[in-house]
């Protein structure tokens, strides 16, 4: 029911939060922050790897952990949200969050680095999943799709301010400090513990030995890739006994029936690429401009890359309308085309002229955003209504553990190409790789499409433009001779 004093101040208040608006301010700030936390780090990889003398490979940890615990984490969240009460759970993740910015800011060694971000990403990824589960159970439906709205523009702009704050700051004050914007996220405490309602759990069953089992996995794969292939079988070993585990669990982890859905499959094997793909570039392009342009000060690498992230947030305002007018399967397919032909063309022309980083970075941007708007409305048309929260949920599990694998990867081919071809550019050889394996998420998606007659919808559409575009200026040029 909705208050004479919530409206007399133009807010709106559902039946079960205190002003509305105001609450959505607050996660508004938040969301910017962790996803700022998330991007600006970034641009400060070159000033970190040469304050503790690392290479990229050591490098790529500080995005791979974070990208890994975050995403596993939110998974947590999300099943806790039904157990305890959401405003609780805020309170600890803020205060998880404050905790790790707090070890960043006074961390001595690199070990101790890692462990900051990983404390980190244990809180932030708090914000992200609860903040839509506070929308989807507290907000009615008349107002869900604006509230969702302000989620997303937060994160839209947070990945375009990322890159020029984290610039700047590390420039002028010492990259230590990009661990002291998370501290803003304090200010939202007392407003969520007032606000949000206090609701009792309901006891439900989750699959902890699950949870570990993939966990456990996931990490002796990033071992292998980053240390040793020694713990490649080992990985393998643990990922049989968890597929082995889920198949007898009443509440497995993650559905089996969904693993053997083809098209499922294939949109998950989409997401995890285009996610490997778009952090390795983000993860290499800050040493390009460093190493490779000589490009020492941080400020002018997040202002190299700031028009490209700020293009891929306006883009998101079309694109969205587009995939409502167009659909999906045509919006995905323009980006998992373009992103290869910007990787393709930054490995050929890169070294040319910076301009054509500056290029390269918002096409592909731009493609990246295609791809992850369009992945969740695909899922949605294409689960029964049983499995499209398990489903989205699962997607953006290994979105963020192809991003984590992506720098991984990343980090040790730099390493490994600057050891065995010391004359070569290795930049340019990792670019070539990542250009390959983009081709895969085209072959993905052809399999896909060939199932959903995307090919033949979309030749008939240029089809049809260029008719009507014909005739357009054939009426024209008739007009001007009568005229």
């Amino acid at each position: 029911m909705v208050s004479s004093d919530a409206s007399e101040e133009g807010q709106e208040s559902s039946p079960f939060i205190k002003k509305e608006s105001l609450l959505y301010g607050i996660i508004f700030l938040n969301t910017l922050i962790t996803v700022m936390n998330t991007s600006m780090f970034n641009v400060a990889l070159p000033d970190i790897s040469d304050h503790f003398r690392i290479d990229a490979k050591a490098a790529s940890l500080i995005v791979s952990s974070y990208s890994i615990v975050f995403a596993l984490s939110a998974i947590l969240y999300s099943k806790f949200s039904s157990v305890f009460p959401i405003k609780f759970l805020l309170l600890g993740g803020i205060l998880l969050l404050e905790g790790g910015s707090i070890i960043g800011m006074i961390a001595s060694s690199y070990p101790l680095l890692i462990v900051a971000r990983i404390v980190q990403a244990l809180g932030a990824s708090s914000i992200s999943a609860l903040s839509i589960i506070i929308t989807t159970k507290y907000v009615p439906s008349r107002r869900r799709g604006k509230r969702l709205g302000v989620v997303a523009s937060a994160v839209t702009l947070g990945f375009g301010l990322g890159p020029l704050t984290g610039g700047v700051l590390t420039q002028y004050l010492g990259w230590e400090y990009l661990f002291g914007i998370s501290l803003v996220a304090l200010v939202g405490v007392p407003f969520y513990l007032l606000l949000l309602p206090y609701e009792k759990g309901k006891k439900e069953k989750f699959d902890y030995t699950g949870m570990i089992l993939f966990f456990t996995a996931v990490v002796l794969l990033l071992g292998g890739i980053a240390s040793s292939w020694v713990y490649a079988p080992l990985a393998l070993f643990v990922f049989i006994i968890y597929l082995l585990h889920i198949h007898r669990h009443p509440s497995p982890f993650m559905q089996p029936s969904l693993l053997r859905d083809k098209k499922f499959l294939t949109v998950i094997g989409v997401g995890f690429i285009i996610y490997f793909v778009n952090f390795s570039l983000f993860f290499s392009l800050p040493l390009i401009l460093s190493r490779f342009y000589g490009m020492e000060n941080t400020a002018l690498i997040g202002l190299t890359l700031f028009p490209g992230a700020i293009a891929a947030s306006v883009s998101s305002v079309f694109i969205g309308r587009a995939v409502d007018r167009y659909g999906p399967e045509e919006v995905m397919f323009c980006g998992t085309v373009f992103m290869p032909l910007a990787i393709l063309l930054a490995s050929v022309f890169g070294k040319a002229s910076i301009l054509f980083i500056l290029l390269i970075f918002a096409v592909s941007s731009c493609s990246f955003v295609c791809i992850t708007t369009s992945l969740p409305n695909i899922l949605t048309k294409n689960l029964s209504v049983t499995y499209v929260s398990t489903g989205i949920g699962t997607l953006q599990l290994f979105q963020y553990i192809g991003g984590g694998i992506g720098v991984t990867v990343s980090g040790k081919l730099l390493t490994l190409f600057q050891e065995v071809y010391p004359d070569r550019n290795e930049y340019v050889l990792v670019l070539t790789t990542l250009f390959v394996i983009s081709l895969v998420a085209i072959l993905l998606f052809h399999e896909f499409a060939k199932g959903e007659n995307v090919l033949r919808r979309m030749k008939y559409r240029i089809v049809i433009y260029f008719r009507r575009s014909y005739r357009l200026a054939r009426n024209r040029m008739i007009d001007r001779r009568r005229g």
